[in-house]
C-alpha cells in the first residue's frame, strides 16, 4: 500500500478502535493473539492479554491492518516456539470463501493506462488485479454458511456461531470443550470430509443425515480443510476490521445478513484517487471512475477500493 494512502487509511483504523466492541472469548488469556501492521507483510504474533482493556491499549499503540486470536488455548501463549505453549485444546472451524463457491469475475487493468486487459503482462509489469464480488455471490456463500451450522447441530449435535469475514466469505466457529477441543488434525480432517466429500451408503429422501440430502439435491460444499484441520489457527476477531476491504467481522445472527455498506464503520467522504479507468460494481451499486482523475466518494467506497488497490484515499471529511 502507498504511503500516503497507509497514513489516512491507519488513522481511520486507529478512530475506529478506540470505540470498537471487540467479541473476544471468555478465556483470553490462553489465547495467542496477533496482527499484521501497516506496510509489513509479516505478522506480530505470539502476542498474551488478559483483560479487554490491555489488548485495547496495545492496539491503540499499534494500529492493526489485521487483528487475530488463536482458536487454540495454550499453557503458556506468549512462548516464542509453538512447542513451548503447551496445547491444552483447540475449537473446531469452518471457512467458506466465494471463489470457492462462486464463479468469481477477475478484472485486469494495466498500471501504465489504467485500462482493462485480458493480458496478464502489461509492458513488462503485472496488471493491477481485482476480484468482482458481487452481491449475489456474497448471498450464496451465506446460504452455505448455514447449511454448514444447520448441519452441525443435526449430525453432531455441535452448536456454531456463523460470522461474516470482513472481505469475501464466511467463518463458523465452534467453541469446543473437552472431547472436541481434543481433536487432533486426524479428527478434524474427517471432519472435513464429511462436508466436503459425503458417501452415505444408502441415498432416500426420508433418511437423516446426507443420505436424505443428497436425495434432495443438497451436494458437498466446497470449504478451506486446510482451516478446519489445523489445530493452531488464527482466527479474525469479531468487530475487527479486514484490512482487505476495510469491513468489519460481524456475527450474524436470526439467519439474516444484508451485504451492504453498513459493514463498513466509516463517516463521511473522500477524496479518492483511482489508478483505473472503469465501472465498478460494489454493494449493487456503480461506480465510474477515471485514472489519474480524483473524484469525491463515500469514505467507505473509497476505502474499499483502495485496500483492493484500485486507486488511494488522498482526503476525508467526516
Amino acid at each position: 500500500m502507498h504511503q500516503e494512502q497507509n497514513k489516512i487509511i491507519k488513522i481511520l483504523f486507529s478512530e475506529y478502535y478506540e470505540k470498537a466492541e471487540l467479541d473476544l472469548p471468555n478465556d483470553m488469556e490462553l489465547r495467542e493473539f496477533a496482527y499484521q501492521p501497516f506496510d509489513s507483510e509479516t505478522y506480530v504474533r505470539h502476542l498474551s492479554f488478559s483483560s479487554p482493556q490491555e489488548l485495547r491499549q496495545y492496539i491503540l499503540q499499534n494500529v492493526p491492518l489485521h487483528l487475530y486470536y488463536s482458536s487454540a488455548r495454550y499453557q503458556l501463549p506468549s512462548a516464542k516456539e509453538m512447542d513451548e505453549k503447551g496445547w491444552l485444546g483447540s475449537d473446531l472451524l469452518f471457512d467458506l470463501d466465494a471463489d470457492e463457491i462462486c464463479e468469481v469475475k477477475v478484472r485486469r487493468f494495466c498500471p501504465q493506462d489504467g485500462y482493462e486487459t485480458l493480458a496478464s503482462n502489461c509492458n513488462g509489469e503485472p496488471p493491477i488485479e481485482y476480484a468482482e464480488i458481487t452481491t449475489e455471490c456474497i448471498m450464496k456463500v451465506f446460504e452455505k454458511a448455514l447449511l454448514i451450522r444447520d448441519i452441525l447441530k443435526e449430525d453432531f449435535g455441535l452448536n456454531a456461531r456463523i460470522f461474516f469475514s470482513g472481505n469475501r466469505g464466511f467463518h463458523l466457529r465452534v467453541t469446543c470443550y473437552e472431547d472436541c477441543a481434543l481433536l487432533d488434525p486426524d479428527d478434524r480432517k474427517e471432519i472435513a470430509e464429511y462436508f466436503t466429500s459425503p458417501k452415505p451408503p444408502v441415498i432416500y429422501e426420508g433418511n437423516p443425515g446426507w443420505s436424505g440430502r443428497i436425495a434432495k439435491g443438497i451436494e458437498g460444499i466446497n470449504i478451506d480443510t486446510q482451516v478446519t484441520i489445523d489445530i493452531r489457527r488464527l482466527v479474525r476477531i469479531p468487530g475487527s476490521l479486514n484490512g482487505k476491504a476495510g469491513l468489519m467481522v460481524v456475527e450474524i445472527k436470526n439467519d439474516k445478513f444484508e451485504y451492504g455498506e453498513w459493514l463498513s464503520p466509516f463517516d463521511g467522504d473522500c477524496i479518492f484517487l483511482p489508478y483505473v479507468s472503469a465501472e465498478l460494481t460494489l454493494f449493487n451499486n456503480k461506480y465510474t471512475v477515471k485514472r489519474t482523475y480524483p473524484i469525491k466518494i463515500d469514505t467507505r467506497i473509497g476505502v474499499y477500493l483502495a485496500l483492493k488497490g484500485l486507486g488511494k484515499v488522498k482526503a476525508y471529511v467526516r
